[in-house]
């Protein structure tokens, strides 16, 4: 059986990705390495067109591997899901067996050599993406996914533990890095599955339920959490075949389905927007009659088109914690689409996917205090942009922008942990306009002036960092990108509060004069006391922890006093 599904994987890597992926490295090599490498670059192409969504083309051009690789062989970064993916690859020509623990190692070392800018332990197709790294890591909320993708058939304890102790390191804050194995099973379910097109059939049971005849069948009512857990665990990504998009599983959104399970279970019904699942057929079953508190459907030929996300995650969480999933219910709507056009279940996916959605963010524009305050910068010569619409605020001396405000603002209070929400969970800032941290940011005694004039500290200081970022240091890199909050909440810390209230002129003066050394003076130091007191931390880990955050203030202090 090994056999016939290594052979069937070839095939299927001939097939597609056949002179797609770049072997020119191995032109003057003898055919059976040059075959071998062929197949290891495509099986990781084949794992990112599988677990990612790729099309070949952009698959194969993630594909890194070669002579300096540091272990890591394709690099992707899916920036509208905010997931950057990081594969190993290794063709097992048996079927059986796994990498050995020493390229477990290597990969390992590359990712946290990766994570840290040490590009020049890379080869060239590796700093070829230089800076797409360096922009997907910088953004706050990204997601770290590993692949360990290798044409055999297990994965022994040893392996597991290896990876398992950089998950431990690096999401010792928050969960920030993930894995998953794509062996010659996973490999195999997906090919079967993209050529089959198996339907998945199932037996739904609904309460409070309610239908729809007239012009086309639909039932809607609640559904156990506990059922699409199920039927997720059994089916996977088939289950949403018709949608847009597959369960992406580490997105914030994604984060707060998972919160309201664990800890609201009973409320999930009204914090959640529920599923829509179009069906070839629906059939009522004879139990239950006319009842409406409950009945009992089988439908062929399910897709859910709707809320993949939340049957991901509630599918994730149950493997977690099996108990909570089984106390939460969801709403449902099933369509059936036996009697419907050619193109309405196209029509569906794409109407219930493309609807506007409102976010914590949009409930800024209804408290009155930011419409006081676009008034007060009016005054002043100044547009405050605070309601979210697709046009971005420009980044000049006549208009800023609500999310200026709120960073600079977290960072400029003497509580830390509110520097660490600026650069790691934005959006816990402005979660709930009638609680921490929102109002002690935003609050009646704040004025238009002075938090223009922390929005211009911050946007010195974000030059500088700029321009730092081109450094060729490592170590100085990666703290001018993922440190950069913490050093405005230096920065805020050393300005003090009496520089804020001076005349308009002695504060431009400030800005063009003083604040430029104070800037140099505490990048410096904070390097410093890095290199001295945590030489092996990583940078991007070590910017994710609350405890480092305050440790490290608490030494620069030290060293550099607040005059």
């Amino acid at each position: 059986m090994v056999r016939l599904q290594l052979t069937h994987i070839k095939n299927k890597l001939n097939e597609t990705l056949t002179g797609l992926i770049d072997i020119s490295d191995y032109l003057n090599k003898p055919e059976s390495e040059k075959q071998k490498v062929l197949l290891s670059r495509s099986y990781a192409a084949y794992s990112l067109m599988s677990l990612a969504s790729l099309e070949p083309e952009i698959a194969a051009q993630a594909i890194v591997d070669g002579y300096g690789d540091n272990g890591i062989d394709a690099i992707y970064y899916d920036e509208s899901e905010k997931i950057f993916w990081i594969v190993q690859s290794k063709w097992i020509e048996s079927g059986n067996g796994e990498p050995d623990a020493g390229e477990i190692h290597k990969f390992i070392q590359g990712i946290k050599d990766i994570i840290d800018f040490k590009f020049e332990k890379f080869n060239p197709k590796v700093n070829n993406k230089q800076i797409l790294i360096e922009k997907s890591l910088a953004d706050y909320s990204v997601k770290v996914k590993i692949i360990l993708a290798y044409s055999g058939t297990k994965l022994g304890n040893n392996n597991r533990q290896i990876i398992s102790n950089l998950l431990e390191e690096n999401n010792e804050a928050s969960e920030l890095f993930f894995w998953e194995t794509f062996s010659l099973y996973e490999a195999h379910k997906a090919l079967s599955a993209s050529l089959e097109g198996k339907p998945v059939n199932a037996d739904l049971n609904l309460t409070s339920w309610g239908q729809i005849e007239e012009p086309y069948q639909a039932i809607y009512g609640q559904i156990d959490a506990q059922t699409l857990a199920e039927i997720w665990l059994a089916n996977g990504e088939s289950l949403f075949s018709k949608n847009i998009r597959s369960f992406v599983g580490l997105s914030d959104v994604n984060d707060g389905i998972q919160d309201t399970l664990l800890s609201a279970p009973h409320n999930f019904l009204y914090l959640n927007n529920g599923v829509t699942v179009l069906c070839h057929k629906i059939h009522k079953k004879p139990m239950g009659g006319s009842d409406k508190s409950i009945g009992y459907f089988h439908c062929e030929g399910i897709s859910i088109v709707n809320g993949a996300q939340t049957v991901g995650t509630i599918g994730n969480t149950y493997k977690k914690d099996a108990e909570k999933v089984n106390q939460a219910k969801v709403f449902i709507k099933l369509i059936s689409l036996e009697n419907c056009p050619p193109d309405f279940s196209l029509r569906v996916t794409k109407a219930t996917n493309t609807q506007n959605k409102v976010e914590n963010r949009d409930f800024i524009s209804l408290d009155s205090l930011q419409e006081k305050l676009k008034i007060d910068f009016a005054l002043a010569g100044i547009n405050y942009s605070y309601k979210r619409n697709d046009k971005k605020s420009p980044v000049d001396s006549k208009n800023c922008s609500f999310e200026e405000a709120i960073v600079a603002l977290s960072c400029s209070l003497d509580e830390i942990r509110y520097t660490l929400m600026a650069k790691d969970k934005i959006g816990k800032l402005w979660e709930d306009v009638n609680k921490p941290p929102y109002t002690e940011l935003f609050h009646e005694n704040i004025t238009a002036i002075t938090i223009w004039r922390k929005i211009q500290i911050m946007r010195v200081l974000d030059t500088k960092l700029t321009q730092k970022q081109n450094s060729n240091v490592d170590k100085e890199k990666g703290t001018c990108i993922y440190g950069n909050r913490f050093i405005l909440h230096m920065i805020f810390t050393y300005v003090g509060k009496n520089k804020l209230f001076v005349s308009d002129s002695d504060f431009e003066k400030y800005l063009e004069n003083e604040l430029p050394q104070l800037i140099d003076n505490v990048i410096t130091k904070t390097l410093e006391v890095l290199n001295s007191k945590y030489p092996q931390k990583l940078v991007y880990q070590f910017f994710r922890n609350l405890e480092n955050y305050k440790s490290l203030k608490n030494l620069i202090l030290e060293y550099l006093p607040v005059q």
